[in-house]
């Protein structure tokens, strides 16, 4: 079995995330008041709310996991994005990064930037990963760890090449 060397789970819990969606759900709500009061059909009250509680339940649920073992990084952002698994011999390099997510990405979650996808949940630290085919972006919150595990990654790289 291999040993973990890095191992984190995000997820979207930033307060100002919960306030605007809980400000939408209250301006829907108002809305959806005001359409009984009207006496409106029965589809315009059902619909807002069922697109509400499925944004409110897509943010509940989804998380970004990144796992690096002895032998290979994997991550997922669920529930969009199965575990996609990368050997460290697919991986030419690992940097953490420090970058403006609004900036350079255009915010959090999935983005891409016209060079790389960036999978972000808060912050502005990141690992980024090149392999042989494409970068991309993990967004973490213990840079501290994830620099020891880069560190590891790149000792091991470098005993491979070594003999």
């Amino acid at each position: 079995m291999t040993n973990t060397v890095f191992k984190e789970t995000q997820r979207f819990r930033q307060v100002w995330i919960w306030i605007i969606l809980l400000g939408t759900t209250a301006v829907t709500l108002i809305g959806i008041f005001n359409s009984v009061i009207s006496s409106d059909s029965t589809l315009s009250i059902i619909l807002p709310l069922m697109i509400l509680a499925l944004v409110i339940l897509l943010f509940l649920s989804m998380k970004l996991e990144i796992r690096i073992d002895s032998h290979s990084l994997s991550y997922s952002f669920f529930p969009l994005i199965k575990k996609r698994l990368y050997s460290f011999n697919e991986i030419q390099s690992l940097q953490l990064i420090k970058f403006n997510p609004l900036w350079k990405y255009g915010g959090w979650g999935i983005r891409y930037n016209f060079d790389h996808w960036a999978y972000n949940v808060g912050g502005n630290m990141g690992i980024l990963v090149t392999t042989k085919r494409n970068r991309f972006l993990l967004g973490t919150q213990k840079p501290n760890e994830a620099q020891r595990a880069i560190n590891r990654f790149n000792e091991a790289k470098q005993n491979n090449h070594a003999g």
